[in-house]
């Protein structure tokens, strides 16, 4: 009987661990990390033109108000409202009867001392041979001859109130002071002006200027490049609207102070506006080409990334040893020269050909497999010349 309940309790615990080694879990095998897909670019060696950008805005490159010069009714109105005009060309036709009447009275004044003077001389000549033989005194000879003198500044005095006539009677047709785009007219015909009341306002469109502003910092570096360039420095606009336009033009003027408040300068450009494609008034960005930098490795900015301790690094793709297919991230701390928004300046770490990542970055770490993909179907650094700014 003992012998059986011994048999019993052996089968009993055999059960039980029989039983927990049921519960036991089979470990997995480690999962592989998929390669990434990153688009790539190549590290191109070129000259590579060094910018400082601002924004700014256009203005025309002469504004002038047209004013009345006399006054008088608008009897004519001789432009269309936003047309181009040539200079000298007719606006306005203001009456001109009453300034032909004052010019005739001119002239007929003028005649009137013409006359008088007439008279005058022939006295004048006979009391000049009266004086000689004393049949009159000096005193009555000098006063024929202050006469005539007198009667000749009225004539002067009539001839002047005749070009004023003159003027006044040209004023009456208002022209055009130069060639440019004229606005909207402020007067309609009928109305009743006064001397030096604006009429409409002219823009020369072509060229057009710039203004824009440069801060206080890079001011120094700008003034070292503009004079050593002879006081020309190449710009390139474009409207912040966006848009695919751009105009090439030149830094012209800097100005004599800097603002004590703002810390910025007052800089103006000149750029050919022939097509017309900017505005007076139309927001800019402005590109002010300092150096050109010759024979540079540039890699596109956004390929650039910067760590937590603020350090620039970027990802280069690197054949993986182990197969001859197979690609893998490096991770580079490269020294960045100038970075604008499109490139930037390798001046060590990255080489001439060198495969950059541009995106999909963040999925990565050093040695992670990637799989290349040319940005836009090509491996290099997208066409046309790469504009920066510091």
């Amino acid at each position: 009987m003992a012998e059986r309940k011994l048999v019993v309790k052996i089968f009993f615990i055999l059960g039980i661990i029989a039983c927990g080694g049921c519960g036991r879990k089979v470990e997995a095998p480690a999962k592989v990390k998929p390669p990434v897909p990153v688009v790539v670019s190549k590290a191109a060696k070129r000259d590579f033109p060094v910018h400082l950008a601002s924004v700014g805005r256009c203005r025309a490159y002469n504004e002038v108000e047209v004013v009345s010069q006399v006054s008088g009714g608008i009897i004519a109105v001789d432009f269309e409202e936003g047309a181009s005009v040539e200079q000298g060309q007719p606006l306005f036709r203001i009456d001109d009867r009453k300034y032909r009447a004052i010019l005739k009275a001119a002239e007929a004044d003028r005649d009137r001392h013409r006359a008088q003077l007439a008279i005058d001389q022939v006295q004048l000549e006979r009391s000049r041979s009266l004086a000689d033989k004393d049949y009159i005194s000096k005193q009555e000879f000098e006063t024929y001859l202050a006469r005539v003198e007198q009667d000749k500044a009225s004539i002067a005095g009539a001839e002047a109130a005749i070009e004023r006539a003159k003027v006044d009677l040209e004023y009456c047709s208002v022209r055009a002071p130069l060639a440019g785009m004229v606005g909207r007219r402020l007067v309609d015909g009928g109305t009743v002006v006064k001397d030096m009341q604006k009429l409409a306002t002219i823009r020369q469109m072509e060229p057009m200027s710039v203004d824009f502003f440069v801060a206080e910092n890079d001011f120094y570096r700008l003034k070292q490049r503009f004079e050593a360039n002879d006081r020309r420095l190449n710009l390139e606009i474009a409207p912040i609207a966006g848009g695919e336009l751009r105009a090439r033009g030149v830094l012209k003027f800097l100005d004599n102070r800097i603002d004590s408040t703002s810390g910025l300068m007052h800089l103006k450009g000149e750029f050919s506006n022939s097509e017309g494609n900017f505005w007076p008034g139309t927001a800019v960005r402005v590109r002010v080409e300092l150096e050109i930098l010759k024979g540079v490795v540039v890699v596109p900015s956004e390929s650039v990334k910067i760590n937590n301790a603020g350090k620039p690094y970027l990802y280069a793709v690197k054949p993986d040893e182990t197969s001859a297919t197979k690609h893998k991230a490096a991770q580079i701390y490269p020294e960045v020269g100038y970075q604008g928004e499109d490139f930037a300046v390798m001046e060590r770490g990255v080489d001439e050909g060198e495969t950059i990542i541009l995106r999909g970055n963040l999925l990565l770490g050093p040695g992670s497999d990637v799989i290349p993909l040319p940005e836009g179907g090509g491996g290099g650094v997208p066409g046309g010349d790469p504009q920066q700014r510091r």
